[in-house]
């Protein structure tokens, strides 16, 4: 068996480790990571399923999964079909199929995730050390014993291992130092790109911003064909070396595709990504207001002059004006605690556009509802063209138009946001309360194949998890910032120095993540919806806890290169 940390005579990170002097057996090894991988997963099954019945959220996956089951794809057509990624309810259908309870399930992936991700960082620092501590950073993740993330039936518990995925899959094709040109890695590599590609494809199916994650990865990619580089490149392999994931990740999302074409006549798989929804929101967002309120995005005068520009917007008045609205802004207001609030805010209202036109009959089919947004798209348009006093440059897109004050506003939220990720503000232990009628429940509790009113931990395991959670509070106020200032110097250093190296690589990588992720949060926070909450940050976590021990190796690959020097 070859070693889980490999065995050449020189790190990636630069330090010559002879393989003899590994303080830490490799039996040992698999002994403390199986130990670390069974503690984990028996906590987390001491935490039960907390059973929402969210329309929009928990509930829509599990009635997509189960038209799924049903051979029905995603079931009648509705505003709601298209109205998030399709990779959850798959993994939900096939979790069912399987037999196994939900969470088990997800958090089995989510440690082989974290497993092989703090494998490829032993691998590649030539450290075991590192292989264990981030493998037990990563195991004993606070986030899946909280009922407002782990507790939940939601996208998180997928997107978050697909996220380390990715992360390991581009340790090991473009990171983990095997001194060969492009076109050996090409050879050597092939299989994992393509899996890396397959992967990339099911995270873009998941979330809706997926963008969040490509800085980082660019990264990656960039520094191993920097490193390779020396070997000489030929363009057609890079281009492949490049290609071949982008290349593999279309698979999974034109199956999509051409499925919903097959079952709805519509080619997209993603609402929110479809130019006909976002030039109908953009067209209304364009159309100007008397008085700017923050979070608010189609105003009373707004949608009087929507009313005279466009027959279509005429149709929604009764429903935006009526009962419809008016439910959507109570939501919208409880939720963030808003008084007064007079209007439906922005986080909210596209939910509320999709349901005026549902209510309107034009989602009878998918065609018919794309016609219609592109209907009220270009009457919009055409009218704010004719009066452009009242309107905003033309635009199509779901971001809210440009104000000079959202730059400080993101800055600012996006520092709160970070206060909270360091300090997991927002993420209690132990079990929560659901909601939902009789045969939503039961619906939830046979699709997930667990109680969806289980017995709450028992007082060990609940204290348990409360201390492991104080600790990685402490690890990340302290670890985290510690880490970021550590790395930027080291960073610079080396690139003053020209020197480089795998560590300062992966490290940068995943402060680009968490940094893009923060700052997406931000400016979402800023302009548009509540989003300081851990269930947003979920994704970003392990990243954060995992580059702690990264910064370690790093300063101590520097220290011992020093030393040797």
């Amino acid at each position: 068996m070859s070693h889980p940390t490999g065995s050449r005579s020189k790190a990636a990170c630069g330090t010559k480790i002879p393989p003899a002097t590994h303080p830490i057996g490799q039996r040992t090894l698999w002994i403390l990571l199986a130990a670390i991988g069974l503690s984990s997963i028996l906590l987390r099954q001491a935490f039960p399923i907390v059973a929402i019945a969210a329309p929009h959220d928990d509930y829509l996956f599990i009635t997509l999964a189960e038209s799924l089951l049903q051979g029905r794809w995603l079931g009648d057509y509705n505003h709601l079909t298209h109205a998030k990624g399709v990779a959850y309810p798959v993994f939900l259908a096939l979790n069912q199929l399987a037999g196994w309870p939900l969470k088990l399930t997800e958090h089995i992936l989510y440690l082989g995730a974290a497993l092989y991700f703090s494998h490829m960082l032993g691998r590649i620092v030539n450290a075991r050390w590192l292989t264990i501590v981030t493998f037990m950073l990563l195991a004993f993740n606070p986030a899946p014993w909280s009922p407002v993330v782990g507790g939940r039936v939601i996208r998180e518990g997928l997107y978050t291992s697909l996220t380390l995925l990715m992360f390991a899959l581009a340790l090991r094709c473009y990171i983990l130092p095997d001194g060969t040109s492009v076109t050996q890695a090409l050879r050597k590599h092939w299989a994992g790109l393509s899996l890396l590609g397959l992967v990339g494809g099911v995270f873009w199916l998941t979330r809706e911003e997926g963008v969040w994650l490509l800085p980082s990865m660019g990264m990656l990619v960039v520094y191993g064909l920097m490193v390779r580089w020396r070997q000489g490149v030929a363009i057609l392999p890079a281009l492949a070396y490049l290609g071949l994931p982008l290349m593999v990740a279309q698979l999974p999302i034109q199956t999509v595709n051409t499925l919903n074409y097959r079952q709805y006549g519509v080619y997209h798989h993603n609402d929110f990504h479809s130019p006909d929804f976002v030039a109908a929101y953009g067209a209304l967002s364009r159309i100007r207001h008397d008085a700017w309120q923050r979070y608010v995005v189609f105003p009373k005068d707004a949608r009087e002059r929507a009313y005279r520009f466009s027959a279509a917007a005429r149709e929604l008045k009764p429903h935006l004006e009526g009962d419809l609205g008016q439910a959507w802004r109570a939501i919208g207001c409880d939720q963030t605690r808003t008084t007064p609030c007079p209007e439906i805010l922005s986080g909210w209202f596209m939910w509320a556009l999709r349901d005026a036109v549902q209510a309107a009959g034009h989602y009878q089919t998918a065609p018919q509802a794309a016609a219609f947004y592109r209907q009220l798209a270009t009457q919009i348009n055409t009218a704010c063209d004719q009066s452009p006093g009242e309107c905003l440059p033309r635009r199509q897109t779901l971001v809210p138009p440009w104000r000079p004050q959202y730059a400080a506003d993101t800055l600012r939220a996006s520092a709160q946001i970070a206060t909270t990720l360091t300090n997991l503000h927002g993420l209690p232990i132990g079990p929560g309360e659901g909601f939902g009628t009789p045969k939503q429940l039961d619906t939830m509790a046979r699709i997930t194949h667990q109680p969806v009113a289980a017995p709450p931990p028992s007082a060990t395991l609940h204290q348990m998890a409360m201390g492991l959670a104080a600790a990685q509070r402490l690890i990340l106020r302290y670890g985290l910032p510690l880490a970021l200032l550590a790395g930027a110097w080291a960073t610079l250093q080396a690139l003053r120095n020209r020197k480089l190296n795998a560590c300062h690589a992966i490290g940068l990588a995943l402060t680009a993540a968490i940094a893009v992720r923060v700052l997406l949060l931000g400016f979402l926070e800023a302009t548009s919806i509540p989003s300081n909450n851990m269930l947003y940050l979920s994704p970003a976590l392990p990243l954060a806890l995992a580059l702690i021990p990264v910064a370690c190796a790093a300063h101590l690959q520097r220290h011992t290169t020093s030393t040797a020097t």
